[in-house]
């Protein structure tokens, strides 16, 4: 039972208590009724009371507090030989919620301890039992992050079902993220036969994307970013455009990343380029919480004459207006706009690692290098288009029938228990699924001990 943190239980002491000693009991209760049906039993639960252990972490988390000297030190924190800061510093911003971490903040401390706590649990549990598999959903956040890095650091195998470009990820202890792994998209696609005939099915995909449909990629997202309203585009001609991020968001869900958080980010992004006479906008994520409006409004007070683009203005309409470079952390805006001709800039490890139409800065230094020369940078627009439709069928369509089968099914049951809608039939969707040749294929690679493998 992984459930240890609650969104808003750092709001207050109250809230803190009744989600601890009320609302989570509920929850898992009924979450260990429903899974006992098929499960032998509880392997290990977030929540469980040990105090003499618990006080000790207690005050472990105390002295580890104390010692944090800047938000940069509470990212790259270790614990026990595990990388764990970055799991702290987001569930913060989830959990709080807030658009940063207060290293003041006594809900900080409080975080530390349940980390400490759940690492003492997961190693109990990984070392002891040595499961043959450990299956998560996601690898954000500390109830979900600290299980899957202590059963890597254990040699157990470790598969993650968080992302939608494939069912299942085999994590390893050099990539325990949940997004598919990019790295070697453009020399893998060059290996590739008949490769027009991909790049042609990839600009069919993310054409019906940019006339307004959602495709399995970003199955995600509650509207298209690309539905036109008939607002004025303003003049973004010869113009930075700052994509935002839901600030609530895991900023971490991918590595690298040069800021601990989206408002320090794009703090800097504008203080940067508005000390270079370089002219800048900023657009909301058209899918953030309502929280990231009270930001918003914080970030117009911050810098008077902030200029701000309507999310209902779509990119394309940006790009056809002149726009000059698209600025990100690791948004899927990058190859979008490569496909519409306009390079970008990011500061995280991000799907179009391997591609040049994005420029990756890895610190503060060089990020702000690309900032100030902006304007200057020349691109060969085809190049960018043919080299944004290869990142696109790499990432999304270059699977087999049968995986792409079983990896929309998925999706379709995602989006229907997410949205809640009553009318269509949850376990239906799952037999369906689990009918598929795709599904029983994934299933036996699950259970296949390397041995098997090597056969």
């Amino acid at each position: 039972m992984l459930r240890s943190l609650r969104e808003g239980e750092g709001k207050s002491f109250f809230t803190f208590v009744v989600s601890r000693q009320l609302f989570n009991p509920l929850h898992n209760f009924k979450w260990t009724r429903l899974y006992s049906s098929f499960c032998d039993g509880v392997a290990y639960r977030n929540t469980s009371f040990h105090p003499i252990d618990d006080a000790i972490d207690a005050f472990r988390a105390w002295k580890c507090w104390r010692n944090l000297s800047d938000t940069d030190s509470l990212v790259s924190l270790q614990i026990d030989g595990l990388v764990v800061g970055d799991l702290i510093n987001d569930s913060f911003l989830r959990y709080r919620p807030a658009p940063q971490v207060d290293l003041k903040d006594r809900y900080l401390p409080v975080l530390i301890w349940q980390t400490l706590r759940n690492i003492r649990r997961a190693k109990d549990y990984f070392s002891r039992v040595k499961p043959r598999l450990y299956l998560t959903s996601y690898c954000t956040y500390i109830q979900h992050g600290i299980p899957v890095r202590v059963a890597l650091q254990c040699g157990v195998k470790v598969l993650s079902l968080g992302n939608l470009q494939e069912f299942t990820k085999e994590l390893s202890l050099e990539d325990w993220v949940q997004t598919k792994n990019p790295d070697q998209y453009a020399n893998d696609f060059n290996l590739l036969e008949r490769q027009d005939e991909k790049i042609a099915l990839a600009n069919e995909a993310l054409s019906i994307r940019l006339a307004g449909g959602v495709d399995s990629a970003t199955a995600y997202m509650k509207k298209s970013a690309y539905a036109e309203s008939g607002e004025t585009v303003p003049d973004v001609r010869n113009a930075v455009v700052i994509f935002l991020h839901d600030f609530y968001d895991s900023p971490h869900i991918y590595r690298e990343m040069v800021f601990p958080d989206f408002w320090e980010w794009v703090c800097f992004t504008i203080e940067t380029l508005r000390s270079a006479n370089i002219k800048c906008y900023i657009k909301p994520h058209p899918n953030q919480i309502d929280l990231s409006n009270e930001v918003l409004s914080k970030l117009k007070q911050r810098y008077p004459g902030l200029s701000l683009i309507s999310s209902r203005i779509t990119n394309k309409q940006l790009a056809e207006a002149g726009m000059s470079c698209a600025v990100t952390v690791y948004g899927t805006v990058a190859h979008e706009m490569a496909f519409l001709g306009v390079p970008s800039i990011a500061c995280a490890h991000h799907p179009h690692i391997s591609f040049d139409f994005c420029r990756t800065a890895y610190s503060r230094r060089e990020y702000a290098e690309f900032l100030r020369g902006a304007l200057q940078h020349k691109v060969d627009k085809d190049d960018m288009r043919r080299k944004s439709l290869i990142f696109y069928y790499m990432h999304n369509l270059n699977v087999d029938e049968e995986t792409r089968l079983l990896r929309d099914a998925a999706i379709e049951y995602r989006l229907v228990s997410n949205n809640g809608d009553e009318r269509q039939d949850v376990v239906e969707l799952l037999k369906n699924m689990a009918n598929l040749q795709g599904y029983r294929a994934d299933v036996a690679g699950m259970l296949a001990s390397e041995s098997d493998l090597n056969v």
